[in-house]
């Protein structure tokens, strides 16, 4: 790397670091409830169950909730503790993309080749930059879930993958192959669509062996791979022991809620009304699959994810500014890989574009075989590295014939002047050339900066002035968290709230250092919001709470209450009533 490609990398860093950790404290400004049920299962490690996989929420992978317990343990409680984990983890994402990015462009290239090795970290810093300033990842990065670990575990299998092709001696091909394999098998730790990675990496290893078959050449490519594979594997095996033996025992967890949301689940579908109690038809799976695989797709040039936990809400994944070159190099790549399996032994330097059309395809996987809240920000996660590297391979490429028409450009302008007294002066630029490298350059460093403040604008101003943003989040619940802690009074305090956005003040409210016997642990009786009018025996001095989202149950509560009086109200920066607290008289 040069100097200067040194200091765009960490140009691009500090980016990324910006936009997932400025405004921390204000933005999300919530914590969900299923960021808080992370909590809650980092409560039951406190407790000393220590386990690679919880079943809370139809079962999920612990990696990342060892990580939130770490940030609590240093910071305490609350909702920017689990949203820090997080951003880091984004941050270092976009890092783990560029050199992926490099190793991978770098691929069937002589070493030597100083062309080749700038043309490689050039498209690496471009697909870092686009996702350092993308608004989907910056939107998810900020959000405290798991899968937030895909594109870091991911882009480490595929850059420690690469190692092992490209390293110089038999020492560090042996570390690599035992890198790559521990982190494959801690993919497993993560989020359930790792699991796709498991056919995607048989598939780009196991292919070049069959061309290698083919063209009497495998014992050489054994004898070359064999102890690395046998590193590998046995990295991978001592490291997925711990979460392969819980699933052993608990072989229901396995599956978990992929089963629920799987386009093969008749519950989901229904005929004349009723629901179905057999296996759909295959026609009727193959359209739904067709339409969720177009929804999902096209949700990279328009219409995105609405949930605003996952993406900016209707917005595409991809800026407009470079989702046309997305699509085509997603073409050209798929094009690219489909010579590449007819003629492996021919087209080996095409490789890389096999890996990096498989590695998009196959994480596509798992969001078509789902008919849930499609298009998915969050489920098609491991989308994200290999579709910014696509872009950015496309970028550079369309700039490569730019500079060959402006090569040609300067050539003629340079023989319209070609005078002895032009000649002399080797520094000499026309002045016509001088507007068209201004021109160009211009193009460049407009590009970017449009690219930065589209995502301030869309995340720091348009997110951060609407309503629907900060409650997705559940934003209403810190406050009354907070007042629930402040109150402690388990016995005389009512919180009408419905059980799943419970986990949330059950997370907020529960003893710091894990003392669950603490009187103030937890310190309210849960009321389901539809029965709060059906409250009884209610004395002086009850309390009973009502959020955001039951706010709405108040009138018919006072209808039956007309003893209880309004002592305590909140409102948000929108003027909504967040909270309000009514005791008997």
């Amino acid at each position: 790397m040069t100097p200067k490609q040194k200091l765009f990398l960490t140009g691009i860093i500090l980016l990324a670091v910006f936009f997932r950790y400025y405004q921390i404290l204000q933005m999300p400004g919530g914590l969900f409830p299923d960021e808080a049920a992370n909590g809650l299962d980092i409560n039951l490690m406190q407790a000393g169950h220590i386990q690679p996989f919880y079943e809370r929420g139809n079962g999920r992978e612990a990696l990342f909730f060892y990580m939130e317990w770490g940030s609590t343990a240093l910071f305490g409680k609350g909702q920017w503790q689990f949203h820090i984990v997080s951003s880091l983890i984004g941050v270092l994402a976009v890092l783990v993309c560029f050199y992926a990015a490099r190793r991978l462009f770098l691929m069937g290239e002589d070493d030597g080749d100083k062309m080749a090795a700038s043309r490689a970290t050039n498209i690496a810093l471009l697909a870092s930059f686009l996702q350092a300033v993308s608004t989907w990842a910056v939107v998810i990065n900020r959000t405290a879930l798991r899968a937030n670990l895909i594109p870091l575990i991911a882009g480490l299998v595929f850059y420690f993958l690469l190692c092992v092709y490209q390293a110089k001696t038999r020492k560090s091909q042996l570390i690599y192959a035992l890198l790559t394999g521990a982190a494959f098998a801690l993919g497993f730790y993560t989020y359930i669509a790792f699991r796709i990675m498991a056919p995607l990496l048989f598939v780009v290893l196991l292919w070049p062996l069959i061309g290698a078959f083919r063209q009497a050449q495998l014992k050489v490519q054994v004898k070359k791979y064999f102890l690395p594979a046998v590193f590998f594997i046995l990295a991978f095996l001592i490291v997925i022991f711990p979460i392969a033996r819980y699933f052993y025992q608990h072989p229901g967890s396995f599956i978990g809620r992929a089963g629920q949301v799987s386009i093969f689940n008749q519950t989901l579908y229904s005929v004349d009304g009723a629901q179905l109690t057999t296996k759909p038809p295959v026609a009727v799976v193959a359209s739904v699959l067709v339409e969720v695989f177009k929804t999902q797709l096209t949700g990279f040039f328009v219409n995105g994810d609405l949930n605003w936990r996952q993406n900016i809400s209707g917005f595409a994944f991809l800026s407009p500014l470079y989702s046309p070159f997305f699509g085509a190099g997603l073409l050209v790549a798929t094009w690219l890989a489909l010579r590449y399996l007819w003629a492996p032994v021919k087209k080996q330097k095409w490789w890389k574009y096999f890996l990096l059309a498989a590695w998009f395809w196959f994480m596509l996987l798992p969001v078509i075989a789902t008919a849930e809240g499609i298009p998915h920000g969050l489920r098609g996660i491991g989308d994200m590295t290999p579709a910014f590297i696509i872009s950015a391979w496309a970028l550079y490429e369309f700039a490569c014939i730019i500079a060959k028409l402006h090569k040609k450009l300067w050539q003629h302008v340079l023989y319209k002047y070609n005078d002895p007294q032009w000649v002399k002066d080797s520094h000499f630029v026309p002045p016509r050339m001088r507007i068209v490298n201004f021109a160009l350059k211009s193009v460049v460093v407009c590009f970017c900066l449009a690219l930065i403040l589209q995502t301030y604008l869309l995340y720091f101003v348009y997110a951060a002035n609407s309503p629907e943003y900060f409650y997705s989040f559940r934003a209403d619940l810190t406050p009354v968290s907070e007042y629930l802690r402040q109150r402690c009074d388990k016995q005389d305090t009512y919180l009408v709230l419905d059980k799943y956005s419970l986990q949330t003040t059950d997370y907020l409210t529960s003893d710091p250092k894990g003392n669950f016997s603490n009187k103030c642990n937890v310190p309210y009786i849960q009321v389901e919001p539809e029965n709060s009018w059906q409250l009884s025996g209610l004395v002086p001095g009850d309390q009973i709470v009502f959020t955001q989202s039951t706010i709405f149950d108040t009138k018919k509560f006072k209808q039956y209450h007309p003893n209880a009086h309004l002592v305590e109200e909140i409102r948000n920066q929108f003027n909504a009533t967040v909270m309000g607290v009514y005791e008997i008289k």
